[in-house]
């Protein structure tokens, strides 16, 4: 994971450097930002967009990541088992942005490995929700939300403000606003607090 340095402002901005098998850039382009996290549309893979911090240092790591289609691996298990690179030594705030929600084999994987990694705490911001009407998945959904160091919820406008902020690079003219979706992102945000609101399958 490569740093940006400084805090939240998303004006640190560094030379793009390729990374593992299909990740390229710690910069998404745009035409992928568009495409995937636009709530109205349905993609077939899921993207995670990642914002990494240990011990409160203020040095924050961005990283990109899609499902694995040589290895047919969900990105939530890939970026676990081939980008985090653990630390005992001290706390780390993980924040992911989504553009699915994890189904309930990944909400799984999620669990074994915040059980595993006492030091951390996961963030996860969703742009829609994966197979909602599959009981498995929001089950699934609602024990990862109570799981201890971990979060989700939808994202709001200001989230995706900011990774249009943070994980693209400067320059350039983009027309996508999240003012243009609202009504969708309300959608998911209502979808989701549902599902984590019922107590009974």
């Amino acid at each position: 994971i490569l740093p940006l340095m400084g805090k939240r402002t998303g004006t640190g901005r560094g030379e793009a450097v390729e990374f593992l098998l299909f990740c390229f850039s710690m910069y998404i382009s745009r035409r992928a930002l568009r495409q995937q996290f636009d709530p109205r549309t349905y993609p077939s893979e899921t993207y995670l967009l990642c914002e990494l911090q240990w011990g409160g240092s203020g040095r924050f790591w961005i990283h990109w990541a899609r499902n694995d289609e040589i290895t047919d691996s969900h990105v939530e298990h890939y970026f676990l088992e081939q980008i985090f690179e653990p630390r005992s030594y001290s706390v780390c705030d993980i924040t992911w942005y989504l553009s699915w929600s994890p189904c309930a084999n990944c909400c799984d994987i999620i669990q074994e490995f915040l059980e595993e990694q006492h030091n951390v705490n996961l963030d996860i911001r969703v742009a829609r929700v994966y197979n909602e009407h599959i009981r498995e998945n929001r089950a699934a959904l609602r024990q990862l939300a109570n799981f201890q160091g971990a979060a989700i919820r939808a994202m709001d406008v200001e989230d995706y403000m900011y990774c249009w902020d943070t994980f693209l690079q400067q320059g350039g003219y983009f027309d996508f606003t999240a003012g243009s979706f609202r009504s969708a992102v309300e959608r998911t945000r209502l979808r989701l607090e549902d599902i984590l609101e019922v107590s009974t399958l």
